[in-house]
């Protein structure tokens, strides 16, 4: 048995120092994404001091580990988890701004809008704070989220409002998104609603940086705004948003649309519109370059061509907004351009590291982003399947342009179906959707969209200064009536769109885990990744949903028992956005809302009487009722005031009243083999955090 032990003792050390000198720079990275997750995982805020620390004994270890080659790669990787860890910890104290209270109050805000956004009949409205009368600088948010009815406003233009604001809000379900965090990060100190009608405001001159920031902001918005009115007006939301980021002209329709038939990747400014439009640039640069033959004789046009397409990524990244997707792509596009310029590989797998690479040093809570994970799992994947093709394939010339062709069908294809996989699981794992007939959309689309909408569109641009857009944005237009005729005619195909419980940040986090180990590793670690793989997808399916929703206004939702697409409310009024992400989280596209009185609930004027898989829950709607429903009740919840001291202590089964719930959020109830488990959207170790 001994023996046995030394021998497979032995065989992961070979196995370990083969893995690191394979592909050392990628498992670093690993290391210190794992280090990101480990700090988002945590229970209470760490402190800085101690990751220091261990960092310089783990720095330490390595350096007198000599000979020891398997303990040595074993304290590079705990280094760099460490390092990871460490640089989450700075990055939060780094970005750290003032946060108003949690209780809504009314404040009189000046700034400049940074942007706005669309939600339904209203929008919202990003404004960078310049100040808040009454309130002391070092209280005053760096930014607010408003919503607000629509106004003659633009990006760019000063404000002046009064509006109730509080803490920005958190999950709406329970391990749902965390709007909170996000705005932490965002530096984003308040949200709420206007009460009053914006008017133009007046304030002392901005800092430089924020002078450059406003005018970029304007001009970006003054460009959306000429592409809408000189474009087609049935696509013009659209164009408008490939072009400069700004999608709040998108009709809703379209965008549905896009999302169901698996194009929704065309909508945000990523990897696909910055490579055609650097690659673009790069192609077009080398051939003209390559056309003077003095020049080409002497220099390396290539390098020239590549150094033009950096800058054309850069002037687009700063036109669309730079969003977290495009400053990721945007990354990724000047390291492959500098491998041009160094002599390297332009496209590998250490180019995809380096780049995920400096986006986690500039941004650790991208690891928790979907965009983040789909848009560097896609472009791994591909180059792990292509690697792996040009080792094995034989390279002969197309014969004629028919067999040309279909090598390039075949490649689009092969990059469809590739791509697609890669981030279906992921998108499947954020999004409990999956787009089934996304390669035929994808087939069908992309061509038009990459060989004319695009440079169309990128052609417009670069002839507005001269009033020559018009016929490119109708070119452009027309291209993308044939993209979006065929995301309705597959969107609308029965099983278009496959529905999925919502999974866990374990299972999301064992999911990507496992596909780094699939496309990094040797033989046998890709057979452990796969394993990994196919474990997070038991874990998926073991999940159950919760049988009940409170939300923090104590409005009330239950599965019904007998009809798992029949969700039974108090009221189909109110807690509608959190109804909505409860229902996606079971895993259904809709249900059916039934009131508690179609339902056949027993109720009153006091209060309802429910049961629910043999537990008896009490909705009570003053506290004088409290006391007779927690003789005889599983759960008993208060919905109009708070129950007082006494009371709480006297029951003596779980009582939940409008207090407890504001401040703790919505609560997910959990009934299973007898026994009644109660989650919370704000627990205390959410509380503990920055965000929190």
């Amino acid at each position: 048995m001994g023996e046995i032990f030394l021998s497979g003792l032995n065989t992961a050390k070979a196995g370990l120092v083969s893995m690191m000198a394979r592909a050392r720079f990628e498992w670093c990275l690993v290391a210190f994404g794992a280090g990101i997750a480990v700090y988002f995982s945590m229970a209470t805020e760490p402190g800085l001091w101690p990751g220091l620390v261990a960092m310089g004994v783990l720095a330490a270890l390595v350096l007198a580990s000599g000979k020891y080659l398997a303990l040595r790669e074993m304290l590079v990787l705990g280094l760099f988890l460490v390092a990871g860890l460490s640089r989450a910890i700075y990055h939060t104290q780094m970005v750290q701004a003032p946060i108003l209270p949690d209780t809504q109050r009314a404040y009189t805000v000046n700034g400049w809008i940074e942007n706005i956004k669309s939600s339904g009949k209203l929008q919202h409205f990003f404004i960078r704070v310049q100040n808040i009368e009454r309130l002391d600088t070092d209280k005053t948010p760096v930014r607010i989220r408003l919503r607000i009815k629509p106004y003659d406003f633009k990006p760019g233009d000063s404000i002046h409002i009064r509006a109730l604001l509080k803490t920005p809000p958190g999950p709406a379900i329970v391990g749902g998104y965390d709007s909170g965090r996000a705005s932490y990060f965002k530096q984003i100190g308040g949200s709420g609603f206007a009460i009053s009608k914006a008017k133009t405001a007046e304030f002392a001159p901005l800092p430089l940086g924020q002078r450059l920031e406003r005018r970029l902001v304007k001009f970006r918005y003054g460009l959306s705004r000429h592409i809408q009115a000189r474009a087609p007006p049935r696509t013009a939301g659209l164009q408008s948003a490939l072009l400069t980021g700004d999608r709040s002209a998108i009709a809703p329709a379209q965008a549905q649309a896009l999302r169901d038939a698996g194009l929704a990747h065309l909508l945000a400014i990523s990897g696909l519109h910055m490579g055609l439009l650097a690659g673009g640039s790069y192609f077009l640069m080398s051939l003209f370059l390559a056309s003077i033959g003095p020049l080409a004789r002497r220099y390396d046009m290539r390098k020239w061509a590549a150094a033009t397409a950096i800058l054309t990524a850069t002037a687009y990244l700063l036109i669309s907004g730079a969003s977290v997707s495009t400053t990721r792509a945007f990354i990724m596009a000047v390291v492959v351009f500098s491998a041009v310029i160094l002599g390297r590989r332009a496209l590998s797998m250490r180019s995809v590291a380096l780049a995920a690479a400096i986006t986690l040093v500039l941004h650790p809570e991208n690891i928790l982003s979907s965009g983040f994970h789909m848009s560097f799992a896609a472009t791994a994947a591909l180059i792990a399947v292509y690697r792996y093709w040009a080792d094995r394939r034989v390279y002969t010339r197309p014969a004629n342009f028919a067999r040309r062709m279909w090598s390039g069908f075949t490649g689009m294809a092969v990059t469809s179906f590739v791509a697609g996989g890669a981030t279906g699981g992921f998108a499947a794992l954020h999004f409990q959707r999956f787009a089934r007939l996304g390669f035929l959309a994808n087939i069908l689309a992309m061509p038009m969209f990459t060989l004319v909408a695009m440079p169309a569109g990128f052609l417009a641009v670069l002839v507005m200064p001269l009033g020559l857009d018009k016929l490119p944005l109708l070119v452009m237009g027309k291209a993308l009536d044939y993209v979006l005729a065929v995301a309705v005619w597959v969107s609308e195909m029965d099983g278009a769109l496959m529905y999925f419980k919502s999974a866990n940040g374990q299972i999301i986090s064992l999911f990507a885990l496992g596909f780094v180990f699939l496309c990094l590793g040797p033989k046998r670690i890709r057979i452990t990744g796969f394993a990994m793989l196919i474990g997070s997808w038991f874990m998926w399916a073991g999940i159950h949903r919760p049988d009940m929703r409170i939300s923090d206004k104590a409005r009330v939702a239950f599965w019904d028992t007998r009809d798992v697409n029949i969700l039974t409310v108090d009221r189909k009024r109110g807690d509608g956005f959190g109804r909505a992400r409860f229902i996606e989280q079971a895993g259904l596209k809709t249900a059916e809302l039934r009131t508690f009185k179609d339902a056949g609930t027993v109720c009153d004027i006091q209060a309802c009487r429910i049961e629910l898989k043999e537990k008896i829950i009490s909705i009570v709607h003053t506290p004088e009722g409290v006391a007779e429903a927690c003789t005889d009740s599983d759960l008993v919840i208060l919905t109009l005031r708070e129950a007082g001291p006494r009371t709480r202590r006297q029951c003596g089964v779980p009582l939940l009243d409008i207090r407890e719930l504001s401040q703790n959020g919505a609560r997910d109830i959990h009934i299973k083999n007898g026994k009644l488990k109660i989650r919370k959207t704000n627990p205390k170790a959410r509380k503990a955090r920055p965000w929190g």
